[in-house]
């Protein structure tokens, strides 16, 4: 039985975090494979420790776009190699909270490195290893935002206090991947209740994948 690797996507406040472990719970449940879940950036001991780095600000010594991507890459190589590459060759589902399409939103889009240069790093560090579908969770950014700063550690976190702008810039981003792509990307509407946003994107899986 082939591996399957998805991941979801999206702006801050989507409700991501919610989503892994309802959909992971549905899919166990109802095909009684392995399903493993991860997050990025972290999912690995030197990940998490990265992800510290990323996600915290450090007073006097903002992080530059060049080394946010790059650090990503980092955590993004360790992540394939010892958890989601041997997940799959076990035939597990595997279901992570952002991934490299992350990457070329938030570095490319919004922090305006050339594209081409964070897919050379993505498929650098990742030889390869893609999502099968990639599932964005859609919303408007004010409301984005605002379900965000309920969260305990939302004044610590580097990339919720970004400006309107850049998170503008994203929902734009991942909706043009989107586009381009419409055979490995499926928008979902997050604005609805968890119920109803589990239920589309379990929906959009088996349409795609056909393993529900």
């Amino acid at each position: 039985m082939n591996g399957i690797f998805l991941t979801l996507e999206g702006g801050e406040g989507c409700g991501k975090s919610t989503q892994l472990e309802r959909v992971a719970e549905a899919l166990r449940a109802r095909t009684g494979r392995e399903v493993v879940t991860a997050r990025s950036p972290g999912g690995t001991e030197v990940a998490e420790k990265i992800r510290i780095i990323l996600k915290t600000p450090e007073p006097g010594e903002n992080l530059l776009p060049e080394t946010e991507l790059m650090l990503f890459g980092a955590c993004h190589a360790q992540m394939c190699e010892h958890m989601i590459r041997p997940a799959l060759a076990r035939g597990a589902v595997v279901i992570s909270d952002r991934f490299t399409d992350s990457t070329l939103v938030y570095q490319g889009c919004a922090r305006r490195i050339a594209p081409e240069t964070v897919a050379r790093v993505n498929e650098f560090v990742c030889r390869g290893t893609r999502p099968d579908l990639v599932l964005v969770l859609d919303i408007p950014v004010e409301l984005g935002l605002r379900r965000a700063t309920g969260r305990n550690d939302a004044r610590n976190d580097r990339f919720d206090s970004e400006s309107m702008a850049f998170h503008t810039a994203v929902r734009n981003g991942f909706l043009e991947l989107a586009r381009r792509d419409t055979g490995r990307f499926a928008v979902i509407d997050a604005s609805p209740s968890e119920e109803q946003v589990t239920q589309s994107i379990l929906e959009a899986i088996h349409a795609r994948l056909a393993i529900l």
